[in-house]
């Protein structure tokens, strides 16, 4: 068995990990941006809103698949850069300049910090605030997973008050500690080639709350970087134990586990499967654990099987249609969604073996993204940094090193991580 936390390496036909960079990930989002515009056009379903959503989510992630697929130093050509700088001023001052006092999350977290702070249970107690259908006020339960309230409930303990500027500001505090992660993975990296970058993975996303989801990713590859240049056995209990915390975040992190774990299965080595389920195990553990004072069935039944099921999902939130779920809506087959959705997101996983890690990453969370029940944007910047790793690491294990970006040689590596 692997000392190293990383997963074994791809195990496939050499050329598969092109086919599914260069043709079917592309076609997927070819689709996915057809079906978008035709939902943006036609306007089908009658309880639907936002129907730009879709397509604007496809078309930006094809931008973030087009620099993944575009060699490795690209990442840090001027021209790159300037373009990412600019956005990353822009997405900071619109933050600054144009603050949002009447975000629909803040005044659903003060319900669940009301509801705590009286001794009740927000997955139990019916008396959180949502916005449903039409604007209209519903109360219901908490349907975000426990991890998502524990950094928002300190800050709010810690502030005094709970407002937008709290909200943001823990957001925008999380988004920097992902910054980190990523300059301690990549030591070597001059930083004013990584600070464009960094605005963006600060500021993309603040309206919504992705920071947890983010944080855990970020450290998640960091270890995982870590660990391929200096094994510890320790680490891969680390990591195990930070994906049981990220199960409890927001439900990418569930795509992204399974494609790490999968992507570890060694079909010559049977007992690769034993560390796989030992690894799965551990995290799942600490879930439940962190599930307890909840109520891990109260918690499962208000967040997983909550946006599973589309019927109970509508009644209290606003449907947005995406890839996947839109056609079904629109064909009235949306009973067939959470078959369809598993289905395909498992067809993803299973590749994984087949494939580098961070294009297994990537694989999964984009199946995950184009199958979820509505447009799910706000990790853009989690795919964008998931990109970003892998075409580091590639420029360390690989070359050719760009002029002047590493203040030093990297360190050799056993294998490519990406």
């Amino acid at each position: 068995m692997r000392s190293s936390p990383l997963p074994a390496g791809p195990t496939g036909p050499p050329d598969l990990e092109g086919r599914v960079k260069r043709i079917a990930v592309p076609a997927v989002l070819a689709v996915s941006v057809a079906v978008g515009l035709l939902l943006w056009v036609l306007k089908p379903i009658p309880h639907a809103y936002r129907y730009d959503l879709a397509l604007t989510l496809s078309l930006a992630l094809a931008l973030v698949w087009a620099l993944y697929l575009a060699p490795p130093a690209w990442v840090f050509k001027k021209a790159v850069l300037a373009f990412v700088l600019v956005l990353g001023v822009g997405l900071g001052l619109r933050v600054l300049l144009t603050p949002d006092f009447n975000l629909e999350l803040v005044r659903h977290y003060e319900s669940v910090f009301k509801t705590m702070d009286a001794g009740g249970n927000p997955y139990t107690s019916g008396t959180i605030f949502h916005m449903g259908e039409g604007g209209r006020v519903v109360y219901g339960n908490f349907n975000y997973p426990p991890m998502e309230i524990y950094p928002y409930y300190l800050a709010y303990r810690l502030a005094g008050r709970w407002n937008s500027v709290v909200f943001t500001a823990a957001m925008v505090f999380l988004n920097a500690l992902a910054c980190l992660a990523f300059a301690l993975m990549f030591p070597g990296v001059r930083r004013r080639y990584l600070l464009p970058y960094f605005l963006v993975f600060l500021f993309l996303e603040v309206k919504t709350n992705p920071a947890m989801t983010f944080l855990v990713t970020a450290l998640v590859l960091l270890l995982a970087r870590r660990g391929e240049l200096r094994p510890r056995p320790g680490r891969r209990y680390a990591i195990a134990v930070l994906f049981g915390v990220g199960l409890l975040t927001k439900f990418l992190i569930i795509p992204l586990m399974a494609a790490y774990y999968w992507h570890g299965f060694d079909r010559r080595d049977l007992r690769s499967l034993g560390r796989v389920a030992v690894d799965s195990g551990i995290a799942v553990a600490t879930a439940t654990l962190l599930m307890l004072p909840f109520g891990a069935g109260a918690v499962l039944k208000n967040t997983i099987l909550f946006n599973l099921v589309m019927k109970d999902r509508a009644a209290l939130a606003t449907f947005y249609p995406n890839a996947l779920s839109g056609p079904l809506s629109w064909l009235h087959l949306a009973g067939l969604y959470p078959f369809a959705a598993v289905a395909l997101l498992g067809l993803a996983v299973l590749a994984a073996p087949r494939l580098k890690l961070h294009t297994a990453l990537l694989a999964a969370a984009y199946a995950f993204l184009l199958v979820a029940t509505t447009p799910e944007p706000q990790y853009l910047a989690i795919l964008l940094f998931i990109v970003l790793a892998g075409q580091c690491a590639a420029l360390e294990d690989e070359g050719p090193m760009p002029p002047g970006v590493w203040k030093r040689p990297p360190e050799p590596t056993p294998r490519t991580l990406s």
